[in-house]
């Protein structure tokens, strides 16, 4: 049954089946019994409150360390008591949630003190959770007198403060949940004093004044939160006169990211380091196209095509041409690709353009002029080019290919991936029958031969290819 068929025969039992059903889960399978006890209290406000504050509270006395394998699980315990906090009190007592969701914050830095989470996904409960924060922040105040009594812009510029983990990055962009727009304004105005005294109080001798770095990242973030970039942009120039292109970036994405083209456009017509070039052209593409100027993002990504020579930027060039001019542009293109470099990385490039462009017999010759290069491109590529022959049947090719992943694996003694390399060994078997004449490559005799010398001390990938 699926789901909307399950939703129909539930709508049809009644309800001391449903109780008893519960019940029985609830005694047959512990690890339901906190769910299950949720579920049962969301009509007794203060009885929840009390048993997820228990649960927090077991968190913030927890001393055993979590390993990477354990953080996934410990994740999900942490995201049910977040979602128990928002789904079963923020709408009806958003004090307790407010109180709840607080105490639950609080824990965060005994928590990646004892654990390991290179996934990333703890972090990620914990910032998602000053959100709910915000939220039932706003909600008390809306609610009570003496939520609204609060000096929630101190509250905001207090919690920020313990950010050592990040957990509270999104707390001044999505501050506006909570703060009006002349509160926003005098927190940044606070934020920029703190900046500017920061650099006044600086000497020579300070290699990194964090103070100034994290008011001025404070600032931007506020910024943010008011949708004004220009505010944004004098975060960055106060402590950074003269930006590097990463500031640049910055400074560009927020224009973009509110629709102030302009603002864009005139740090994006400035002098930028050559290893940005690609940055910078796909910033001009965005601005070009949220302000509606064909003729300079046809311009823009052509110039980002003739850059990286990608099938995917010459398909977004192509939207920018009339159907009369997309044939030449399409022979362009594979001029383009027959003249590529040697080099295996940009070889790679081409012969993927070639093959997008379906012309399969074409990109077989660029492999066959560049045998050696081809067999050095990465392995996921190269394992990718070689089924892309296969398929078209480039017997030629595919051989370059196929040789180029067997090498890779026995050059390198990797022993866990004879399996793979015996399957490459068998596919150049399987091609030999389809080919008579080799050249310019070596027969399949004489590459077998050349291979037996080499690695036939291998004898557990030879056993796998007997």
């Amino acid at each position: 049954m699926n789901i909307d068929d399950i939703k129909q025969k539930l709508e049809a039992l009644d309800a001391s089946t449903v109780k008893g059903f519960v019940l029985n889960l609830y005694q047959q399978y512990p690890e339901l019994s906190t769910q299950i006890e949720t579920l049962v209290l969301r009509n007794d406000p203060a009885a929840l409150s009390t048993a997820i504050s228990k649960r927090i509270q077991s968190i913030s006395r927890g001393r055993k360390f979590i390993d990477y394998h354990m953080s996934f699980a410990f994740a999900g315990d942490l995201d049910s008591i977040v979602a128990d906090i928002e789904d079963g009190l923020l709408e009806s007592t958003p004090k307790r949630a407010f109180d709840l969701i607080s105490k639950f914050l609080a824990t965060a830095n005994k928590v990646f003190d004892r654990a390991d989470d290179s996934s990333g996904d703890i972090g990620g409960v914990y910032r998602d959770s000053v959100l709910l924060w915000l939220a039932a922040a706003n909600a008390w105040k809306n609610s009570t007198s003496a939520g609204a009594k609060i000096n929630w812009p101190e509250r905001v510029y207090t919690l920020y403060l313990d950010n050592d983990y990040a957990v509270y990055d999104s707390l001044l962009p999505k501050s506006a949940i909570l703060l009006s727009h002349d509160e926003l304004t005098k927190l940044a105005w606070r934020y920029e004093t703190e900046l500017r005294q920061a650099l006044k109080d600086s000497n020579d001798d300070d290699q990194f004044n964090m103070t100034a770095l994290s008011s001025s990242v404070a600032l931007g973030s506020v910024a943010e939160a008011l949708k004004d970039p220009v505010m944004y942009e004098r975060a960055t120039l106060i402590s950074s006169p003269e930006p590097n292109d990463l500031e640049k970036k910055s400074m560009i994405k927020m224009y973009l990211q509110f629709n102030h083209t302009d603002g864009a456009l005139r740090w994006l017509n400035t002098r930028w380091e050559p290893r940005f070039q690609t940055d910078r052209l796909r910033l001009l593409d965005e601005a070009y196209v949220q302000a509606g100027n064909t003729d300079a993002l046809r311009k823009i990504r052509h110039e980002t095509y003739q850059l990286d020579k990608t099938y995917s930027s010459f398909t977004r060039y192509l939207e920018c041409l009339d159907e009369s001019e997309k044939q030449d542009a399409r022979l362009e293109a594979i001029q383009l690709a027959e003249q590529g470099s040697g080099l295996a990385d940009y070889l790679a490039t081409h012969i993927d353009m070639l093959l997008s462009l379906n012309e399969p017999a074409r990109a077989q010759l660029l492999v066959l002029a560049n045998p050696q290069a081809t067999a050095g491109i990465f392995y996921s590529s190269l394992l990718k080019l070689a089924k892309q022959f296969d398929k078209h049947q480039c017997w030629l090719a595919a051989t370059v290919c196929y040789r180029g992943l067997l090498l890779d694996i026995l050059n390198q003694g990797r022993s866990k991936a004879y399996t793979h390399a015996a399957r490459y060994y068998k596919k150049l078997v399987l091609i030999s029958e389809q080919l008579q004449d080799y050249a310019p490559l070596d027969d399949h005799a004489s590459f077998i031969k050349q291979l037996e010398e080499k690695h036939g001390r291998k004898r557990s990938f030879w056993q796998r290819v007997s």
